[in-house]
């Protein structure tokens, strides 16, 4: 049963300590594994733009805190802000299928006031008010400042909430106190808006494609810069705003439904959309296009996934920046196949043991789906995982008979599952927790030893490397690899002498070690000392088999992508933002990486009988086909 309590703690900022009154956070369990941390500049931005997802983790019984940072008054005084707050209330407490009852408090993040309101019959459910000043600066609307873009662009500007208590926030005031809120709920996931758009505020104009409110953009820096101050395992999503209207629908009609019934009801209290509530149409005009959309920011750096596609090629695998579906690219034929769905961040392809290929893609909620491509081409529908929700992208390793996964769930805990392979078209995977490591970062790295059994490999906080067997009757206790202090950055590959060969990165240098197996006489895994291999880089690298058999790491140090081999350190070349993805195809080295200009480019490097080249691909994957998995009934 979910237990509301109130606690005192100090905390200290910048030097500064202050007492911090604040209502508990719940429990994970009281969440069942999801607590959400939501900022937006002002109502209706989350029904808008994050629905259905905050529906649908309120729906599963997770925790949903949503804090909007604006008063939303327009400049039009207390009671339109207390209007537009009571017609979010009502819509969530719609959401939660609970009666409009709430428990109002005040609580202090960074020694401000700010007004947190709980759900009475569902109190994992609350929001959090800062009412800041929400009127035009310049009294022109579009292109003029408002307090919160201000306060973000700005150096020393300053902005008062407005009603009871009159605060002074500044941006490292809001920062702060963003970082405060984070700090006490600790979140599984955090949510905020599209702060990538490079207009300047002054340049934005209602109706111009791809702008958006200068509010909208000012908050989600502020998010960004402040998870810099609270940082942690939890996942974060962005939201397209505004200019997802300018997007295909991709929205299932139930989803629609119950988007455009909640918008409603908080639209019947806010006297912009609605005058008469009894009378009350919406959506309409713009609105009833966002209701119909969600769209995520999908983030430069995310890297492809690639995979031999069995006849001397490639397939490259992405989530759409435009789309945030699922894409396939077939060098052969050099084009894009749109596989749906409504996802975020990086796309995890494999092989399967019997031919063809599996995917994986988290969604928005954290729920990982899986989706199979027989040998002869086709795609069978999408499948989800049951259980946990997860917070990074997953890693899996493929035997004769069967694949592992495993990934980071929500509450701190590697999780595992073994994919179904002869019927996966009517199978759901299902999550089975790994044992406990205490601050374990979210990346692990999986591998197969020369007996076909499952190693994993994390880091923790501590600079402390750690592995894991699955054996017959489960995985090992984790087992610390001594004479190692690392950042994380792991991955793992079993060379042409069956032994396995750990990367990670050294947390002093920031350089590529490498660990080597060592088979004692009593079966058991050791390890080698470090060896340095003199080579900074970033994110994970990428290591497969050569032609002859050689290890060959690719990994991107800046905007460059390096490969290291047998024969030394190779510079292939520059310009790329994320990490590589590598595979062999026939007598080919294919490494892949996202081009670092604004469109969704991939570039290329193969290595064809020790002669390299390189290519762009021509075109970026499509703008349409996101669809969210329930109106997928099938990929043929």
């Amino acid at each position: 049963m979910f237990r509301s309590r109130w606690v005192s703690y100090l905390i200290c900022v910048t030097g500064l300590c202050l007492s911090q009154p604040a209502f508990a956070t719940p429990s994970l369990a009281e969440c069942h594994g999801m607590r959400d941390l939501v900022f937006v500049a002002h109502e209706d931005d989350d029904l808008l733009f994050m629905n259905p997802d905050i529906g649908d983790i309120i729906g599963a019984g997770g925790c949903m805190r949503v804090v909007y940072l604006t008063a939303g008054e327009r400049g039009e005084g207390v009671a339109y802000m207390r209007g537009r707050a009571e017609g979010i209330r009502a819509a969530y407490a719609m959401l939660a299928d609970k009666p409009d009852r709430w428990t109002k408090r005040v609580v202090h993040y960074d020694g401000k006031h700010q007004f947190l309101f709980t759900l009475d019959d569902n109190p994992r459910v609350s929001h959090i008010y800062l009412r800041l000043d929400d009127s035009w600066l310049g009294g022109g609307g579009w292109g003029d400042l408002t307090p919160l873009s201000r306060v973000e662009s700005v150096p020393g500007a300053v902005a008062f909430s407005i009603g009871r208590y009159q605060d002074s926030y500044s941006r490292a005031d809001l920062v702060t106190t963003i970082a405060d809120m984070i700090h006490d709920y600790r979140p599984t996931t955090v949510r905020r808006m599209d702060g990538t758009i490079a207009v300047p505020y002054s340049k934005l104009c209602w109706g111009c494609v791809g702008d958006d409110h200068p509010d909208h953009i000012a908050s989600a820096r502020l998010v960004r810069d402040a998870m810099v101050l609270a940082p942690g395992d939890y996942a974060q999503v962005g939201y397209v705003d505004y200019p997802t209207q300018e997007r295909p629908p991709n929205l299932s009609s139930y989803e629609i439904l119950r988007k455009s019934r909640v918008f409603r009801r908080y639209a019947e209290h806010d006297y912009h959309y609605c005058e008469n509530a009894a009378q009350c149409k919406e959506p309409l005009g713009p609105a009833a296009a966002w209701v119909e959309r969600s769209y995520y920011v999908e983030p430069r750096v995310t890297p492809p996934s690639l995979l031999a596609d069995g006849h001397g090629g490639f397939l490259l695998f992405a989530v759409g920046e435009k789309s945030s579906a699922a894409n396939v690219y077939d060098s052969r034929t050099r084009t894009w196949t749109t596989l749906g769905g409504r996802f975020v961040g990086h796309l995890t392809a494999f092989s399967l043991p019997q031919g063809g290929t599996g995917l994986l893609a988290r969604d928005g909620t954290g729920r990982l789906w899986l989706a199979t491509r027989a040998a002869n081409g086709d795609w069978r529908r999408w499948l989800p995982f049951l259980g946990a929700r997860i917070v990074d992208r997953p890693v899996s390793v493929t035997a004769s008979d069967r694949i592992s996964v495993v990934a980071m769930g929500t509450d701190g805990t590697f999780q595992y599952a073994e994919l179904p392979l002869t019927n996966t078209e009517a199978n759901s995977p299902r999550w089975s927790a790994m044992p406990a490591l205490t601050d374990a970062l979210t990346h692990a790295a999986v591998v197969r030893d020369a007996g076909g059994r499952a190693v994993a490999f994390a880091a923790d906080r501590r600079q402390r490397l750690w592995y894991t067997v699955l054996g017959a009757s489960g995985w090992g206790p984790w087992h610390l690899i001594f004479r190692i202090a690392t950042s994380g950055g792991l991955a793992a590959v079993r060379n042409r002498a069956g032994r396995i060969e750990l990367y990670a990165r050294d947390a002093a240098s920031g350089h590529l070690l490498r660990i080597d197996e060592k088979r004692q006489a009593s079966g058991d895994i050791a390890w080698s000392a470090p060896q340095d291999l003199k080579l900074e880089y970033a994110g994970i690298p990428t290591p497969s088999l050569d032609k002859q058999g050689n290890v060959v790491v690719a990994v991107r140090h800046g905007n460059s992508l390096w490969l290291l081999g047998p024969n030394g350190i190779h510079r292939l070349g520059s310009g790329v933002v994320s990490d590589p993805a590598s595979c062999i195809a026939a007598d080919s080295l294919h490494i892949v990486g996202r081009h670092a200009n604004e469109r969704q480019i991939y570039r290329v490097w193969t290595r064809h009988r020790n002669v390299w080249e390189a290519e762009n691909l021509r075109a970026p994957p499509p703008a349409g086909g996101g669809i969210s998995v329930s109106s997928l009934p099938s990929l043929q």
